[in-house]
């Protein structure tokens, strides 16, 4: 199918059935995951998904899942949302190249249905520090409104990829400059819901690109939003210690068996290193 007929079924794209988180809620976050992914989304549910601590009930998180060609991966999906309630099924064809249309199924679905004030957007091979970001959103984020918030990939990794071998391949005629602008990368990323509603807008304006990232932030430059630097979403993982557990929000590449450690670490965190200064602020 071509790229254009698939970009347009995310504005009809079904989800069946759909998970049902609670309206008006603080946050929620999309974790993007591959249909037979199902040992890491069972690792992720009994670690930092799991809901925990007083601030449990004002954050939800959803497994963003497309379509599988393996029958046998897409009845196990379906009995997965069965169970589960946690996975939205898009109608499109679950490939890399289709991660862009998996997320802004999602931001639709999120503004559309759910309307949280803020929306993290990270992957399965992610940890989320659910026992920080909810208390900091709410009690020391000051930037209420046109939030958009990463890593940020230095200048000479923005510069667009032409080589047709690539998995991040674009073509000089889906998008015609050679450098992204600044963008914070798909590990995890944070909007205000304001900032995904101004970004579902300039998407009916701007041709997708196969590169998820980098087109959230070609939408947010066309719809005004600046995306800011934060040193909290780690795009690599290294042996951090307990008390890095009271700063850091999401951190990439962590193995199932890591992602129990890093739960550890972030619980042992509540009540560890209280001799340091606990950072208040995005940077």
């Amino acid at each position: 199918m071509a790229q254009e007929s698939q970009w347009e079924l995310v504005w009809l794209l079904r989800s069946d059935p759909a998970p049902q988180p609670s309206m008006k809620g603080l946050l929620l976050i999309l974790v993007t995951s591959a249909p037979g992914n199902s040992e890491p989304r069972q690792v992720i549910r009994r670690t930092w998904a799991a809901h925990e601590g007083p601030r449990a009930p004002q954050w939800q998180s959803v497994f963003l899942v497309g379509q599988s060609a393996d029958i046998g991966v897409a009845q196990g999906i379906q009995r997965e949302q069965q169970e589960f309630g946690d996975i939205l099924i898009g109608n499109y064809q679950d490939t890399y190249r289709n991660l862009t249309l998996k997320v802004m199924h999602g931001f639709k679905w999120v503004a559309e249905r759910c309307q949280p004030s803020y929306i993290l957007k990270t992957d399965d091979d992610c940890f989320v520090n659910t026992d920080r970001l909810p208390e900091f959103l709410l009690e020391h984020n000051t930037i209420k409104t046109g939030l958009y918030a990463g890593s940020l990939f230095s200048r000479e990794k923005r510069q667009v990829i032409r080589e047709p071998s690539s998995k991040w391949y674009v073509s000089r005629q889906d998008y015609h400059l050679d450098e992204y602008p600044p963008y914070a990368s798909g590990i995890g990323y944070i909007l205000s819901l304001d900032a995904v509603e101004r970004i579902l807008w300039a998407a009916e304006h701007v041709h997708p690109i196969p590169v998820e990232d980098a087109y959230v932030g070609i939408l947010a430059e066309r719809a005004g939003i600046q995306v800011k630097s934060s040193a909290r979403f780690a795009k690599h993982n290294v042996r951090w210690r307990v008390c890095n557990y009271r700063y850091l929000m999401v951190i990439h590449h962590l193995s199932p068996q890591e992602q129990e450690v890093a739960k550890g670490s972030m619980l042992q965190a509540r009540s560890a290193c209280h001799d340091s200064l606990e950072v208040t602020r995005w940077k």
